[in-house]
Parts: structure tokens; sequence; C-alpha cells
């Protein structure tokens, strides 16, 4: 379970820092009729060497604060390695 604070309309594509244990994610699509939220399962399934259908939203879908399930990822960003650390 990965917790997600999303930021819609980012200058690009971007896995942020952990603020709490949130992760930021910043994506460039508007948060319009679900544009948004598929570009950020993409864009998290190509980050992670997964296709997009591993990657399930537990909850959050039409909010900022999203909790997601992925599936056997591929690899990690040290950046989800410093949020588990902070989790411990």
């Amino acid at each position: 379970m990965v917790n997600i604070l999303g930021k819609p309309c980012a200058s690009w594509d971007v896995i942020g820092k952990p603020k709490g244990t949130q992760l930021k994610v910043g994506v460039t699509a508007e948060p319009r009729r679900g544009r948004a939220f598929g570009h950020m399962i993409r864009f998290l399934a190509g980050e992670l060497g997964v296709a997009p259908s591993a990657i399930d939203v537990a909850f959050g879908r039409l909010n900022v604060h999203k909790q997601r399930q992925i599936k056997a990822p591929a690899h990690m960003p040290s950046v989800f390695q410093l949020q588990t650390t902070l989790l411990d």
C-alpha cells in the first residue's frame, strides 16, 4: 500500500518527497473527468515497471489523498524506500 498526496496540474510528472506518511505525486493532467487520475496511474505504472492494471485504488479516486495497492512492482524508486523507512 502506498499513501499518495496527489497534485494535478503540476509542471511535470514527478514523484516528490514524503510528507508525513504520504508521498507527493504531481502530474501534468487537469483534474477533469478523471484525466489526472488516469494519468497518475499510467505514470506510476511506468515508474514501477508494471501494467496500469496492476495498480489498484484502495480509496481516494476523486480526492487528493489516495491509497494505492501495487502488485509485484518490478523496481521501486528510492523515494518509495524512504517512505517505507518512515513507516517503520
